[in-house]
């Protein structure tokens, strides 16, 4: 694991790459996938790539995110839900034009990680990251999801109180 800077922060970023399994008895059964983020040479951005192979070989990258979605991503989790619906989650600066708040946002793919079309904001109150009670350098890595039935659930941090972070979380179905 490898720790770096959050841009525009002095908060550390670990290198932790998420595995899921499509235990599903659908299409896609069986494949592994792997949500990390990665540095673009502009922006930290969240990518899910799969094997059909049982990880001897991995595809391409697909963003999570759309394309006008240029702000730095991170802290990304995956689940995969009985019915073989990929639930993405990470952090994402996107609605701060100065590339600081945070909101978490979900995405979802029913094409086995072809494509991520849902992306919904899970947020009602953005989050920023030198509020998070060790002086702007550790709120923690505390981000990941499960799915339970048809609902994922999220947890993220939220420093929306001004003064630490603490985690929240928040529900949406999958499919």
């Amino acid at each position: 694991m490898c720790h770096g800077c959050l841009p525009n922060t002095f908060e550390r970023v670990s290198d932790i790459h998420v595995i899921a399994i499509d235990n599903s008895c659908g299409a896609n059964a069986g494949h592994l996938y792997v949500v990390y983020y990665t540095w673009t040479g502009t922006q930290m951005k969240v990518f899910v790539s799969r094997s059909t192979n049982g990880g001897t070989t991995w595809s391409a990258g697909v963003p999570v995110a759309p394309s006008s979605a240029t702000h730095h991503q991170f802290f990304p989790w995956i689940n995969v839900a009985a019915n073989g619906a990929i639930g993405a989650t990470w952090l994402d600066r996107r609605n701060d034009p100065n590339n600081l708040l945070y909101d978490a946002f979900l995405g979802v793919s029913t094409n086995g990680g072809a494509s991520f079309a849902l992306d919904k904001k899970l947020t009602r109150v953005m989050s920023n990251p030198d509020n998070d009670g060790f002086c702007g350098e550790f709120m923690g890595d505390y981000t990941g999801n499960t799915i339970a039935g048809s609902t994922l659930y999220a947890s993220w941090m939220d420093t929306r109180n001004g003064r630490f972070s603490q985690d929240d979380v928040g529900g949406y179905k999958v499919h």
